[in-house]
């Protein structure tokens, strides 16, 4: 009979201690996902401030030098691209995770503007590209277009950056 307590009490703290361990791997997933969530935004928002300057430099660029500033722009873009392609699956392992309900107010309005901003940046900068490219190209008409997604790509991401910190209870 002793032995059998004993056993008990031997399995029932190695549960614990497994249980504890689990915890801290998965507090530890988290911790990494965080980041790399945060990462990601950061890579996805910091070369859309770049595009500025070089927009403003390519205002008086001549024409032979034009074609290396579209290409800087395209870099940047296929950047903003890039670390938007982290920042979904990222983000649903953080719900996952974090215990949120997936029909939150504030989940189901960032799934709706989530759905609008992919076919935003596909409406917005390819045009733009696609005109640097064209026969009709006027710098000043380009530069305008790249200003203008810009900034409302810009405000698009400072929406989401107040989606996930305000979390706000629409309903």
């Amino acid at each position: 009979m002793i032995r059998k307590s004993q056993t008990s009490e031997s399995s029932f703290f190695h549960g614990m201690i497994v249980s504890i361990k689990l915890e801290r791997g998965m507090k530890l997933l988290f911790t990494i996902t965080l980041y790399l969530h945060i990462l990601s935004v950061i890579v996805a928002t910091g070369p859309l401030f770049a595009i500025f300057p070089i927009l403003k430099r390519m205002e008086k660029a001549q024409t032979q030098d034009l074609s290396s500033y579209i290409t800087a722009l395209q870099g940047l873009l296929r950047a903003v691209a890039n670390g938007g392609h982290f920042i979904v699956p990222t983000g649903l392992v953080l719900i996952y995770f974090s215990g949120w309900s997936w029909t939150s107010p504030w989940l189901i309005v960032t799934y709706i503007v989530m759905g609008f901003s992919l076919y935003f940046m596909a409406l917005a900068f390819k045009p733009a590209l696609n005109f640097a490219n064209s026969a009709e190209f006027k710098k000043e008409q380009f530069i305008h277009m790249m200003k203008s997604a810009t900034w409302k790509y810009i405000f698009l991401m400072g929406f989401f950056l107040w989606l996930m910190v305000a979390k706000p209870d629409f309903w």
